[in-house]
């Protein structure tokens, strides 16, 4: 089963810069079977409560390891999801601003767990429906979702890197990807095991006065004369 794996907990506060202060309410953990390549994806959903009274929620993909932040946002006209098609363009006014944009990812997600409390129902195995917006030439998302036939919410969205995530949250909220710290493990060895090699290599001997090169003790056998200590 798909669990949640970003670095938060229910009812623990998120107190990142001022202003930002945001308790973890619910998480939703949603799937999604992709029918060009047969494999399944999965992403989180946090539902963050107290920053201006308003429906923050962070959504990690466990595919692309992306953190975003979700916050309501008014559209015109409304927009039906699943009325959409991928690279489709529409003009449509957010918040205010009309914009030109294209849909970047469109589909529905299957509610596959469930954790914590939520501003409004939903239920472990509800269909959401989904279709992500991005700009023409330009950096604003807009992410629409249809819960039911009667519930259709827009948000706006961001990107957030490890910088941006401290800067909302006062943590990285992203899981470290172990895949790297292996990596790096593994060239520390090795780059551990080249120094020792190289101390433990044979070096040139400077005879003291009376000695000859042959004199010298370098800790190895040497061909046709003895062993150590010869």
């Amino acid at each position: 089963m798909a669990r949640p794996k970003a670095r938060m907990k229910l009812g623990r506060y998120l107190i990142g810069d001022p202003p930002w202060r945001s308790l973890p309410n619910g998480v939703a953990v949603y799937t999604e079977r992709d029918p060009e390549d047969g494999r399944t994806y999965s992403w989180e959903e946090w539902e963050l409560l107290g920053y201006e009274d308003l429906d923050f929620w962070v959504e990690y993909d466990h595919h692309s390891r992306q953190v975003s932040l979700y916050w309501p946002a008014r559209s015109e006209p409304p927009v039906d999801p699943t009325r959409l098609r991928l690279h489709q363009q529409l003009d449509l006014t957010v918040d205010g601003t009309p914009r030109r944009w294209v849909v970047r990812e469109v589909g529905a997600g299957t509610i596959a767990f469930l954790d914590g409390a939520f501003t409004y129902d939903i239920t472990t195995g509800q269909q959401v429906a989904y279709a992500e917006l991005s700009e023409v030439g330009g950096p604003h998302r807009a992410v629409v979702e249809k819960f039911d036939d009667r519930v259709i919410d827009t948000y706006a969205a961001t990107t957030l890197d490890v910088k941006a995530q401290k800067h909302h949250f006062g943590r990285r909220v992203a899981p470290y990807d172990l895949r790297k710290l292996v990596v790096a493990l593994l060239v520390l060895v090795v780059l551990g095991l080249g120094v020792l090699s190289s101390c433990l290599s044979p070096r040139d001997c400077t005879p003291r006065s009376g000695q000859t090169t042959t004199d010298c003790r370098t800790g190895y056998g040497g061909g046709g004369g003895g062993g150590v200590g010869k």
